[in-house]
């Protein structure tokens, strides 16, 4: 192979990485989807009080998958999407923030993750299954437009959510993912390598539990609720259910068009923190030219790729000036 040829062989490696392909291709039959689902049972409901607010555990099913829902306080309600390798966790001090100011807060654990069910099969991870969740929760809860604040995965589902279904998405946020239109630049594709390395099914999976999780505990440079992580993922078909989102979304695939989307018409406020390694903030800043609704980028500094732990105080002051 000469040296021309190597360097086409390397940019285009190089240009699948982190193709949003799979998230593309299904957006355009979101609109089509129905939720399917309904309340299935109440496991834990605490009565409200002055000095307690109200609090249900619910099991929600949609297309025969239970999902598992924390529903805290009453107001306006605020759907809380997480990313991997969380779950609704990951938001526990923005939920008595967000619920002492008047807001409902409504977290589930995404299908695979946390206490919701782990269906088999990569195609149960698409983003057009996660984004039928999460107005399946809506449609059992009620509820007819929500805020809905996310992250990582999560983001990518309620950017979707947003496109797909306008008339339920109140006010947007978004943390750490951009716009799945957003250009991509040669710092993001080198920065998810790992990506690449999910699709791998059998040997990724050993890879990061290898040695006590040691190539787990390098990737994620000690951020983020590490021992919870490796407890969780380490119950059966946990981590092999997590990587199946990347497996289901972002698997290499031979170039094509670039799809189009509708604008967002809900105002969208963007937060990308400065010491993020997997994503690039100048992807972000330009996801404000897919959006028809008020734009805001915000910048954190001085923390990791997991803003609602490393930031909360900063993160709760953004969130309550943009959902009031």
């Amino acid at each position: 192979m000469n040296d021309h040829s190597k360097e086409e062989s390397l940019n285009s490696r190089r240009s699948f990485i982190v193709e949003f392909g799979g998230v593309l291709a299904s957006a355009a039959a979101l609109t089509k989807t129905t939720s399917g689902g309904g309340l299935e049972r109440e496991s834990l409901q605490v009565a409200a009080s002055p000095s307690t607010p109200r609090y249900t555990e619910r099991h929600i099913s949609r297309d025969g998958v239970s999902l598992h829902v924390e529903d805290h306080g009453s107001g306006e309600p605020v759907l809380l999407l997480h990313g991997w390798p969380d779950s609704s966790y990951l938001w526990r001090n923005q939920i008595p923030f967000l619920v002492a100011n008047g807001f409902r807060a409504i977290a589930p654990d995404l299908r695979g993750f946390g206490r919701s069910d782990r269906p088999g099969g990569v195609a149960a991870y698409s983003l057009q299954n996660a984004v039928a969740d999460s107005v399946g929760i809506l449609d059992a809860l009620g509820i007819e437009t929500a805020d809905i604040v996310a992250h990582d995965w999560g983001a990518a589902v309620a950017w979707l959510t947003a496109t797909a279904h306008p008339n339920r998405v109140r006010r947007l946020v978004v943390l750490s993912v951009p716009h799945p239109l957003a250009p991509y630049t040669l710092r993001q594709r080198e920065m998810a390598w790992y990506t690449l390395f999910f699709q791998f099914e059998g040997i990724a999976e050993a890879w990061l539990q290898r040695d006590n999780w040691a190539l787990f505990r390098e990737m994620l440079r000690g951020n983020g609720d590490v021992d919870r992580y490796i407890s969780d993922l380490s119950r059966p078909g946990a981590l092999k259910a997590s990587l199946n989102w990347y497996r289901a979304n972002v698997a290499p695939r031979l170039p094509e068009s670039l799809r189009k989307l509708p604008s967002v018409e809900a105002p969208t406020l963007g937060i990308w923190s400065s010491n993020d390694h997997y994503l690039d903030g100048e992807r972000m800043k330009m996801s404000g030219q897919f959006v028809k609704g008020r734009w805001r980028y915000e910048q954190i500094d001085d923390a990791s790729h997991w803003i609602p732990l490393d930031a909360p105080d900063r993160l709760n002051q953004v969130l309550i000036e943009w959902l009031r």
